[in-house]
């Protein structure tokens, strides 16, 4: 091998570390926001992202700073934020061949990111709870109908279904009035739910009884409603979808007070941790397909250079295989864990509530108090709330 075709590789070499090195991880901004974010700092986080470059990874730069917004009470940029995240998925699907060719010789980080499927649909349900708090109820209805589309098995395929997108589907459409196609949603979220029960007609919540049915709820004390959803808790972080100390059973929950008086409680519906783990599951036989694919054109590579110059054959080898061969671990990191619904009776004149959040066995955790959003239609507040204690607002 000439010297020019020796450099001409010992370049590729290296820019190929540099990009492996750049891609994958958060950018410096993105990463100071989440640890802003969880520690309360909401208006910081979202200060750092305002005029951030997203770089390459738009779709989870809009994911994440569409969060920090939403829990700012910047509804509208949230909204615009999560809409610009799904119109980006939309445009990939069209496959790159020159990054879909870059994976194979890199790794997957440098393609663009486009969420998991979980993940597509819930930004859907995030959007739709940009336009609840908003009170723009048919923009919710569109968001509602993108969650089910997200959820029919073309689309979806083998990965799991989600009891809270579903739930979220069919409160967007009793809000219009679509009782038919809300109770729909409303029945296939309580067929994947094995403790909570959900209210075909009402879309009231209970804990299941023995013969498999809502709790008993007298409805007739109920001149008017409040539906609050309510987020706790942090999604796994990076390729962290699973801790010893991480159980999916018996999650935290809330309770709804007003005027010291508690009307009722909240249920999970869904666990970004169970979702995240179970589609890790789904995954793992496509990605070792792959990596093995992988390895074995890098080896090829280092092989055929090799022939002529055996030193840079093992450092190609080295630069390729050891340093460049890593997992893709981006996630949408600023999701909360658990994502629970509250559907309980309240005062007609109703213009805040108090949050008290409880572990699994009844401890106090924690408590807010919620004046917005807070939106009525009819006999119906709709609200929603996280377990967030900010230090700048």
């Amino acid at each position: 091998m000439n010297a020019p075709t020796a450099g001409r590789y010992i370049r590729i070499g290296v820019a190929a570390a540099a990009l492996g090195a750049l891609t994958g991880c958060a950018t410096p901004s993105l990463y100071s926001a989440r640890q802003d974010f969880y520690a309360g700092r909401i208006e910081q986080a979202g200060r750092t992202l305002a005029e951030a470059d997203p770089g390459q990874d738009r779709v989870l730069f809009w994911m994440e700073r569409g969060t920090i917004r939403q829990a700012a009470a910047d509804y509208t940029n949230s909204a615009r934020d999560f809409i610009s995240a799904y119109d980006r998925i939309e445009e990939l699907q069209t496959y790159s061949m020159s990054r879909g060719g870059a994976s194979m010789v890199v790794n997957d980080t440098v393609q663009e990111y486009r969420g998991f499927p979980y993940e597509r649909t819930l930004l859907h349900a995030f959007t739709a709870k940009d336009h609840l708090a908003l009170g723009r109820w048919e923009d919710a209805a569109v968001e509602a109908r993108r969650i089910i589309g997200s959820l029919e098995p073309e689309a979806k395929g083998d990965y799991p279904d989600d009891a809270y997108s579903r739930y979220m589907a069919g409160f967007c459409l009793e809000m219009i009035d679509d009782r038919s196609n809300a109770g729909l949603q409303y029945r296939k979220a309580a067929e994947l739910l094995s403790t909570v029960g959900v209210d075909d007609k009402t879309g009231r919540l209970g804990n299941r009884a023995d013969s498999n049915s809502v709790a008993s709820i007298d409805t007739a004390a109920w001149p008017s409603e409040l539906v609050c959803f309510v987020m706790m808790g942090r999604a796994p972080q990076g390729n962290n979808v699973w801790r010893d100390d991480w159980s999916i059973s018996r999650p935290a929950y809330a309770e709804i007070v007003v005027n010291g008086k508690t009307l009722g409680r909240s249920y999970n519906l869904a666990d970004t941790l169970d979702l995240a783990f179970t589609t890790e599951q789904k995954e793992a036989a496509r990605k070792m397909v792959k990596t093995v694919a992988r390895v074995a054109v890098k080896e090829g590579i280092a092989y055929q250079i090799e022939q002529d110059n055996e030193l840079l054959g093992e450092l190609v080898r080295f630069v390729l295989i050891g340093l460049l061969e890593k997992p893709d671990t981006r996630r949408w990191e600023t999701l909360p864990r658990y994502l629970q619904v509250a559907r309980v009776p309240c005062p007609p004149d109703l213009k805040d509530y108090t949050v008290i959040f409880r572990n699994h066995d009844g401890g106090q955790l924690g408590s807010i108090h919620v004046t917005a959003p807070l939106h009525r239609k009819g006999k119906t507040f709709v609200s929603f709330c996280r377990d967030l204690v900010t230090g700048d607002r």
